[in-house]
């Protein structure tokens, strides 16, 4: 990824050398929202959702912070004694990270890690990240890749948010229904980032309800066994473990 289309990362940098100038999301239709913001992006334990600091007691072994970002998880996790690695794509959100503080960042996709992912037992995919894998059947690709390279009895914390109930950012009814008449997943969106006067490649992301990620699961070799959140229009975590060999 090229510096001057990393304008995300660019943002994540800069906030955690103190700035605190917000990003703003652009979706395909010209719709726009300014975005979360060093506030949600460099925010402590407390400053997490409800969902995110539940999941925290079932994490085990090593982990590894995918999406990791400015390194919100990767620090609070290295300071309570887990062996934590961050990963993201984003060459300056590897950066941020380390500024910050995390110990050992790789800045790579997930599916380029090859038998590296083998050496880790709870992989995190906070901060909505169940959306890198940006469309149902890219994910259903890459978890059958992640069961068949991932320990046994490894797991998955995927996060999520609805796209039904006014939780998701950047979307609304209209954008969905939209999406359903194209065809396309529901809670699926294409969005860029502007960040000062930085304006980012169009990327895609992915919004599900808890039905639509048990649909996706399905013949991956992972199912849902504990999923945290209550309310529907809050962030919500499914934790994935292996289906029995």
């Amino acid at each position: 990824m090229a510096p001057d289309s990393d304008v995300f990362g660019r943002a994540l940098l800069d906030w955690a050398m103190g700035a605190t100038s917000p990003e703003v999301l652009e979706r395909e239709d010209g719709f726009t929202q300014v975005g979360a913001g060093p506030d949600v992006y460099l925010s402590d334990f407390k400053g997490w959702p409800t969902a995110e600091r539940k999941s925290i007691r079932y994490l085990h072994g090593r982990v590894l912070d995918v999406g990791c970002g400015a390194g919100r998880v990767a620090l609070e996790l290295q300071n309570r004694g887990v062996e934590i690695v961050g990963l993201d794509a984003s060459p300056l959100a590897a950066k941020a990270a380390l500024i910050r503080g995390v110990n050992e960042v790789w800045s790579t996709p997930i599916e380029d890690l090859d038998w590296r992912i083998e050496a880790f037992d709870s992989i995190v995919l906070f901060g909505n990240n169940f959306g890198i894998f940006e469309t149902p059947a890219r994910a259903r690709r890459l978890l059958i890749h992640l069961a068949k390279r991932t320990k046994p009895d490894a797991r998955i914390f995927a996060e999520s948010t609805s796209a039904y109930f006014g939780g998701a950012p950047a979307f609304d009814r209209s954008y969905y229904r939209m999406n359903k008449a194209r065809g396309l997943s529901p809670g699926q969106v294409k969005l860029r980032y502007h960040y000062e006067h930085l304006v980012g490649p169009w990327f895609r992301w992915l919004y599900v309800s808890r039905s639509e990620m048990q649909s996706i699961l399905v013949g991956t070799g992972w199912h849902v066994e504990r999923t945290l959140g209550a309310h529907p229009s809050e962030p919500y975590v499914a934790i994935l473990v292996k289906d029995a060999a």
